[in-house]
């Protein structure tokens, strides 16, 4: 490695030794990737752990499996305006069969009712789906989504209907930032007065080492009989003056019954989620910088402006991380000019011409790689 090599190289290294003593922009590109958590009792702490996230590949697009639906159920809407009208909605399970996060468009999303000749009776533009941000499900993830079977409204003969078939383009969501390590706890169910139904206080705390700047909670119930019958939800999200959630910082509020006050909320069971969505300087992630790709797949990023480079997280090993940037970098004309490993950094320098390109891998706990790019 020649003298300018030896100069960027120590550069990078330093740059990672400053991101891991907590240097500005480090733990924001460091997130936790949850998964799904059940808490069967009405009162219980739900402390979520980590699992898998997709890992990147070569190409940047992936193949998209459907959302599956899992269970389903048709109910009575509750306190119509017109005592004629017979309309009802279906509350429904469905999973992300995907291994990696999953955005849904709504703008063009169908929900088909089926006749048992496999004829589309009815079709609900209209979901309204119980997913986080209302946007994105995570790698295997069971979620809700509830909507309306408006014959009556529609000026419909109403028919009968087997079962139902979900048409929603999905695409792979490499922007997110995200942590379930938090703590839960869901209250006893009590009567609101007035009509106006149950509620149940929930006490939720950050206890993740990251600054939150929204928490929330989904709660899915089931019958006596095991039978999903709905959802309900709650988010404490930061606005105007109000400040990020700090580590060990937590609150409490009152979730509603709303979405099943057809039952008798005491009476069922119920599955709690959360999720705590990470404070980002930004989190957009770019497909290149400096003419560079960005490997696809990365979980979080931005630049790291003190170095002068770009760093972003993934879970994709440090052999898959190297064996990309060895095939992409002699795609646009560089040669690899040295690797190896400092201080448990592993440091690729690729050279053209009098242009450089430094790569810097460091694994970061719970299967992520921490990788930062440097154009010289």
């Amino acid at each position: 490695m020649n003298t300018s090599c030896k100069c960027a190289a120590l550069g990078l290294l330093a740059a990672f030794a400053l991101a891991g003593c907590g240097a500005p922009g480090s733990a924001a590109t460091e997130p936790t990737v949850p998964a799904e958590v059940t808490d069967p009792t009405p009162t219980g702490t739900v402390s979520p752990e980590p699992t898998a996230s997709p890992q990147p590949s070569l190409t940047p697009t992936q193949a998209v499996l459907d959302l599956e639906i899992l269970e389903w159920g048709e109910f009575p809407i509750m306190r119509l305006a017109d005592p004629d009208n017979t309309d009802t909605h279906v509350e429904v399970l469905i999973r992300n069969p995907n291994d990696f996060p999953v955005r849904i468009d709504r703008s063009t999303d169908e929900l088909r009712l089926v006749n048992a000749a496999g004829e589309v009776v009815f079709t609900n533009p209209g979901s309204v789906y119980y997913i986080w941000e209302g946007e994105w499900m995570l790698p295997g993830e069971t979620a809700a989504l509830s909507a309306c079977v408006c014959f009556w409204t529609s000026g419909l003969e109403r028919q009968e209907f087997e079962t139902l078939e979900l048409v929603v383009p999905l695409e792979p969501a490499t922007d997110l930032a995200y942590t379930l390590d938090v703590e839960v706890i869901l209250g006893e169910w009590f009567s609101r007065g007035g009509g106006r139904g149950f509620g149940a206080e929930i006490n939720w705390t950050n206890t993740s080492d990251q600054v939150l700047e929204e928490f929330s909670v989904r709660v899915m119930a089931r019958d006596a009989n095991g039978r999903y019958v709905g959802v309900a939800f709650y988010g404490a999200l930061i606005a105007g003056n109000d400040e990020p959630i700090q580590p060990g910082e937590g609150g409490n509020g009152v979730v509603n019954d709303n979405m099943i006050d057809y039952m008798n909320p005491p009476e069922l069971e119920y599955e709690v989620n959360a999720i705590g969505l990470l404070v980002l300087p930004s989190r957009a992630l770019l497909a290149e910088w400096e003419g560079i790709p960005i490997m696809p797949g990365a979980i979080s990023g931005g630049e790291a402006e003190a170095e002068g480079g770009y760093r972003f997280s993934t879970q994709a090993t440090i052999e898959e991380i190297t064996q990309f940037y060895k095939a992409a970098l002699a795609e646009l004309g560089y040669s690899l000019t040295s690797a190896g490993e400092f201080s448990g950094i592993t440091l690729l320098t690729f050279e053209k011409g009098s242009s450089q390109v430094l790569v810097g891998i460091r694994p970061e706990g719970g299967e992520l790689n921490l990788v930062q790019v440097n154009v010289n």
